[in-house]
């Protein structure tokens, strides 16, 4: 038998190739995440990240290079905002283009992924392994699906960058490779804080790789990147002080919180291998006194896999590097020090997994390699994984395609996540849906019965019902936990004229008056109330709810004139002349609604929605120039919607 014959005959077939199959991972992963592409954006961070962010608009070398020199909302993210901008200048805030990109990271990490581990271990297949599960788990669907957390793929993109640098460093000796490693270091901690984790990374390829990790020469080339860790270290807790750091609502005490990242640490683990219980939110356990046996046993669980990192340390590198990859890269993230209200997140396990299914792959190939039996278990162990988890993931990226399909699927598995119900309930008031909103916030309420926020906006969701008295009971309710709220008073002051409660009404407003002497919004105020109770005539508030009232049902005509009615007792009421020129908007008188918005704009000149609606009235009559500056004046007001229109019509 010849050479050419020898290699002929034990030549895979194409199907066994490692690039075949890498291009059939591929195929799935695009399948899986078509529903995504159809997601809309979420009232969870999208909201202060894109939607409702005025400084997504300006993509000029100024607006652009503020976010390298600036914290925004406690975070430092230069790259990732950056993003956005960009993708603002596309198309505006069609949620389609954010959703496509994620998608594509996740193809790019899925392709690096493979390339890591492949040169990591010379070993194409169970590369291929690694980056199938990496691509395919459920868990990787809230990174991809969720518009705010398109840092994630963004960060690990550079992070795989930055570790096959440095590989290659380690197996070419050139110091180049070293050196160009920091740059993409610098833009994944540009991405998110997490990328710090590269630096124990690179601790774990050194050993995988036989070098000698403690030598002189080894820690000296470590040197560089743990300064610099350091320094951004320090820069994400000043980002995070800068917004104020969120502690659990629970207290716990020092064993407790000793005893919680071991239950997040195992929780993740378990995860990985059976992704039940999926949710958005999984809230700290709500006991403030000692915890169940189960979170101790995870505890134990931890030190035990210590004590095999240890043992093992000498005897099997794949064992030792893969909990080591997994360890440095979740650590930051497990809550040691509480700076969430939330004990784990999906998307923190993204890249971490990494390690975990290294060490599964290499032992599934070792088991796959012992016979035709134990190969037709494994290969049908694989079938079930993977199906199992596609349609999951394929299910899962549909959660996200509103606030009301993510929040609802939450509360039916964590139905204590306040946060959930909260947001639920935030959503459902946006929506004029606000029977649902109060049932939502009565849930926040049980949850914890003295949360302001919630008291106070069940109570504006009552008043918008124009159930005043209900209404006044829990704006009251909130200013006995918040005692020096000025909006609560306020409200409760025009929940009372609303019942025509004056005397009440005149108790508040001389309370507010005390407290803040010559303030102009309380001044304001005063004028709705009647000037002689007995005269039997109608207040101005009374025309303004009775007007909200009409407007709600539809009856613009009657709504327009109880607002005319109501401006003749309350002409400073900048919000009537807004609500009048809303009623003739839609009725398409558009040179009325000018008029209108026009007295509202020389009441309040900070009144954004009044110059958009302006602005789209100024349109429908073919005036672009006024149209253009309206949308102008409102986009510096911070209004999105006005900054997308300015970027599509009068740029």
């Amino acid at each position: 038998m010849t050479k050419e014959q020898t290699l002929s005959s034990v030549k895979k077939p194409f199907w066994q190739k490692e690039y075949f199959l890498l291009a059939a991972v591929f195929i799935l992963t695009i399948i899986l995440y078509l529903p995504a592409l159809n997601n809309g954006f979420t009232n969870w961070d999208d909201t202060w990240y894109v939607t409702e962010n005025a400084r997504i608009a300006d993509a000029s070398w100024q607006g652009l290079s503020w976010w390298f020199t600036n914290y925004y909302h406690g975070q430092y993210s230069p790259v990732g905002n950056v993003v956005t901008v960009l993708l603002f200048q596309i198309d505006g805030l069609n949620p389609f283009w954010y959703h496509l990109t994620s998608v594509l990271l996740h193809l790019i990490n899925v392709l690096l992924v493979f390339t890591f581990i492949k040169r990591l271990s010379s070993n194409g297949i169970p590369a291929v392994f690694v980056a199938l599960f990496f691509a395919i788990h459920p868990l990787q669907t809230e990174s991809i699906a969720w518009v705010a957390a398109i840092k994630i793929p963004l960060y690990v993109m550079f992070t795989l960058v930055s570790l096959l640098l440095y590989l290659r460093y380690i197996d070419s000796g050139k110091w180049k490779y070293y050196f160009l490693a920091f740059i993409p270091f610098l833009l994944a901690f540009g991405s998110k804080e997490q990328s710090l984790a590269i630096v124990g990374s690179l601790f774990f390829i050194d050993y995988y790789k036989d070098r000698k990790v403690f030598s002189g020469r080894v820690l000296l080339e470590k040197l560089p990147w743990l300064v610099l860790g350091i320094l951004m270290g320090l820069n994400s807790i000043a980002a995070t002080d800068s917004f104020g750091i969120v502690t659990p609502a629970t207290t716990f005490g020092f064993n407790e919180q000793l005893v919680l990242p071991s239950y997040a640490f195992i929780t993740y683990l378990w995860k990985l291998i059976f992704p039940v219980g999926m949710t958005a939110i999984y809230p700290y356990p709500s006991e403030t006194s000692g915890l169940s046996w189960y979170y101790y046993l995870c505890f134990a669980l931890v030190l035990i896999l210590i004590a095999v990192v240890i043992t093992q340390w000498k005897k099997n590198k794949t064992l030792v590097f893969g909990i080591g990859f997994f360890v440095v890269n979740i650590l930051l993230v497990l809550q040691i020090v509480p700076t969430r209200n939330i004990i784990i997140a999906d998307r923190y396990v993204y890249l971490p997994m990494l390690g975990f299914f290294f060490i599964l792959g290499s032992y599934y190939m070792k088991i796959f390699k012992r016979g035709a039996i134990a190969r037709a278990l494994m290969l049908m162990l694989l079938l079930i994984w993977v199906t199992g988890f596609s349609m999951h993931s394929f299910n899962r990226n549909r959660i996200w395609e509103s606030p009301e399909t993510l929040w609802t699927d939450v509360v039916e598995k964590q139905p204590d996540a306040l946060i959930a119900w909260y947001d639920l309930a935030g959503w459902y008031a946006e929506q004029n849906r606000h029977e649902e909103a109060i049932e939502a916030y009565l849930e926040v309420l049980r949850i914890n019965p003295t949360y302001y926020n919630g008291l106070y906006n069940v109570a504006n969701s009552y008043y918008r019902l124009g159930e005043y008295r209900i209404a006044t009971a829990f704006y009251k309710k909130a200013l006995d936990v918040r005692p020096g709220s000025k909006s609560a008073a306020m409200n409760i002051f025009m929940a009372l004229v609303a019942q025509e409660r004056y005397d009440e009404a005149r108790q508040v407003i001389q309370i507010l008056e005390k407290r803040y002497p010559g303030d102009a919004a309380v001044e304001a105020k005063k004028a709705f109330l009647p000037e002689n109770d007995a005269t039997g005539d109608t207040s101005g508030q009374k025309l303004f709810s009775m007007a909200e009232k009409a407007f709600r049902d539809g009856d613009l005509p009657e709504a327009i004139e109880l607002y005319s009615l109501a401006i003749e007792k309350l002409p400073d009421g900048y919000t009537l002349y807004y609500n009048r020129g809303n009623a003739y908007f839609i009725l398409g008188e558009f040179d009325r609604a000018i008029e209108d918005y026009t007295a509202a704009l020389e009441l309040d000149e900070s009144f954004a929605d009044c110059w958009y609606n302006r602005g789209m009235a100024f349109y429908s009559l073919g005036d672009l120039e006024s149209f253009c500056n309206d949308m102008k004046r409102s986009a510096q007001l911070g209004n999105v919607k006005a900054a997308e229109k300015v970027k599509k019509e009068c740029d």
